[in-house]
């Protein structure tokens, strides 16, 4: 009887290793490809910058003038991470609850998702910074009569506005993700005496992020780039800071605007590339072996 027992406690036992050695196993694999891609990427950036060293030893490229431009940059480049830092996680946040409010059973909550999305998906994201950025000041100055006050915190509802514009984009991603989860497992879910928070939690949400994944890298990364229309509320981002070196560029030689741009470029490109190969490793790490999302 005692060998019977565990007999079948060592069949149940082993399954379960093999597959917690599996996913150990997958999960070191993807940990490598990422840290193989990023390095490439950021190889590939180095081989630009390289270039344009190059370029400048053969004075087809004014590299004096490109060093001198980079610790502004720099600056702006620092103030864009903050940027992306906040709008992002808020976006998400925003577009995970709203998302959720527009597959519940409340008519109140699925009109007030579909309000938000309508409203602040059908706005333009400068139109949106702008209003943010008059309302906010004008509050507050009828208030504290503060300008530096009113000037900083209005700053930051500008980025506020552009994460309410991109977590509409995203809220209708996590809903296509709520919706592709068949039927029948949240039926079989509550046949088995799940509660509709255990069934949402365990059963719905962890198969609606994995298929959601991919879309929302997209969105990250547009979101990336969008942040360059804050600097039209006085944020000193990275094109901001680039925008007002142009002036003085183009006095002394028209070719020096192409260096700052290029300059740029590349520090755009190395944030959206970090940004979306970090997605990318999340949906490998939470992806299915040999089940694809379209046949969730």
């Amino acid at each position: 009887m005692v060998q019977r027992r565990w007999l079948e406690s060592l069949k149940t036992w082993v399954p379960r290793w093999r597959s917690s050695v599996t996913g150990r196993a997958d999960f070191q694999r993807n940990a490598t490809r990422f840290v193989l891609r990023v390095l490439a990427g950021l190889g590939i950036t180095a081989l630009g910058f390289g270039l344009v060293i190059w370029l400048g030893t053969l004075r087809y490229y004014n590299l004096g003038y490109a060093e001198s431009i980079l610790p502004g940059l720099g600056q702006g480049f620092l103030v864009t991470i903050r940027l992306v830092a906040v709008v992002i996680p808020l976006g998400f946040a925003l577009g995970f609850l709203f998302g959720w409010a527009r597959t519940t059973r409340s008519l109140i909550l699925r009109g007030l998702g579909a309000a938000y999305v309508e409203v602040f998906r059908g706005l333009p994201p400068i139109v949106l910074i702008f209003f943010s950025y008059l309302i906010t000041t004008l509050a507050i100055l009828n208030i504290s009569k503060n300008p530096f006050i009113a000037g900083d915190v209005a700053l930051w509802m500008g980025a506020i506005a552009l994460s309410l514009h991109s977590g509409a984009y995203q809220t209708e991603i996590i809903r296509a993700g709520i919706l592709s989860v068949p039927t029948g497992q949240i039926e079989a879910a509550d046949s088995v005496g799940l509660s509709r928070w255990q069934t949402m939690f365990r059963v719905t949400l962890p198969q609606a992020f994995r298929v959601s994944l991919p879309p929302l890298g997209n969105e990250f990364a547009s979101v990336i780039k969008d942040t360059s229309l804050l600097n039209i509320i006085g944020w000193l981002d990275l094109a901001q800071i680039g925008l007002l070196q142009v002036p003085a560029a183009l006095k002394a030689d028209f070719n020096l605007v192409f260096i700052i741009w290029i300059e740029i470029a590349l520090l755009y490109f190395v944030l959206t590339f970090v940004v979306t190969k970090v997605v990318r490793f999340v949906e490998n790490a939470y992806k299915v072996p040999g089940l694809e999302a379209a046949e969730l």
